[in-house]
């Protein structure tokens, strides 16, 4: 038995920006419902608090979350402690969980900060693609994991995910996964970190011991930045029986120097080189004048997803530049 305290939302709900959400235990959003959260909003967790869109313990579990943030006028995920020492924290709230059978979730300009994991995103392989829209989203200092995906199909652009105990991205047993522009950088310092920023994988092992394959269909990567300070910020877990398909276009990679780049897998790669952030310390990953990130992007990878804006809203240059930020001269 596990006791625990919550919340159930089983009709749709909108949360305003009138006044704070502080949240202690979980938030459920039931079956058939919608939590809509508005532009503005504030939501503040207390420690092992979180969200969970879709009932887990539900057989017929759905719920699907919105959240409408814009530019300068964010929705905010954080701890629910406001003194200066909590301020870059991490580990102080749970997560953000869209639990299987939620479908068509959208996040769209949110910040997600000092948490143990960003989004846990989960599915049933049902007919609702993709499981998670992710739009101009900083997530950022996260005690594990910045975006955990297991199985499910994820549509990424403009996002930005920084500084996480263990990986900033984790491609979990298959799935089908689109990032464009997005900046995955992981300078990690509050304890060592053993673990690369990207984990892809295709299988898992039962409670049997026996080797269950999940096909990682597509997992895509354009005119995006992933690097750290890691030898390589990379880890690819394989199982040949399954598909295991990747493709890094144009994109700046920091990978281990004796992986082949020379194949379908990688289109105009930089390989290895710093991409010179303003100031990664202080979590500014804009470009500095010096970055081989600039204009080193497809303009037709811009064109097709309709990215002519950055994260921050400024026009991109033909060609533009890999990562989530326009460089301003």
């Amino acid at each position: 038995t596990i006791s625990f305290q919550y919340h159930s939302i089983s009709e749709y709900t909108e949360w305003n920006n009138d006044l704070p959400h502080v949240v202690y235990g979980y938030i459920f959003v039931e079956e058939n419902s919608i939590l809509n959260i508005n532009a503005g909003t504030k939501i503040f967790f207390h420690k092992n608090s979180g969200l969970i869109i879709g009932n887990p313990f539900d057989i017929n579990n759905s719920g699907t979350l919105k959240v409408n943030g814009i530019f300068n006028n964010e929705v905010v995920f954080k701890g629910d402690r406001l003194d200066d020492y909590y301020s870059d924290l991490a580990g102080q709230w749970d997560k953000i969980w869209l639990s299987p059978g939620s479908r068509e979730n959208e996040i769209n300009y949110a910040i997600i900060e000092n948490g143990t994991v960003g989004i846990h995103v989960d599915t049933l392989g049902d007919s609702y693609l993709p499981t998670l829209t992710l739009n101009n989203t900083i997530i950022n200092n996260m005690s594990d994991i910045g975006i955990f995906a297991q199985g499910s199909n994820i549509r990424g652009i403009n996002n930005v995910v920084t500084n996480c105990g263990r990986y900033t991205l984790v491609l979990n047993i298959g799935g089908n996964y689109n990032f464009n522009h997005c900046t995955f950088a992981n300078y990690w310092n509050y304890s060592i970190r053993n673990t690369p920023s990207i984990l892809l994988n295709n299988y898992y092992i039962d409670a049997n011991d026996n080797v269950q394959i999940r096909d990682l269909n597509n997992a895509y990567f354009g005119n995006c930045i992933i690097y750290g300070s890691l030898t390589t910020e990379f880890s690819f877990d394989k199982n040949e029986n399954g598909i295991f398909n990747y493709h890094f276009d144009h994109s700046l990679v920091k990978i281990d120097p004796n992986i082949n780049t020379n194949n379908a897998n990688y289109t105009s790669v930089i390989k290895n080189e710093d991409p010179i952030f303003q100031d990664h310390l202080n979590n500014n990953l804009s470009l500095d004048e010096n970055s081989p990130a600039i204009e080193s992007g497809n303009f037709q990878i811009t064109q097709n997803n309709n990215l002519f804006l950055d994260i921050t809203g400024e026009n991109r240059n033909d060609p533009p530049e890999m990562g989530a930020y326009q460089y301003i001269d």
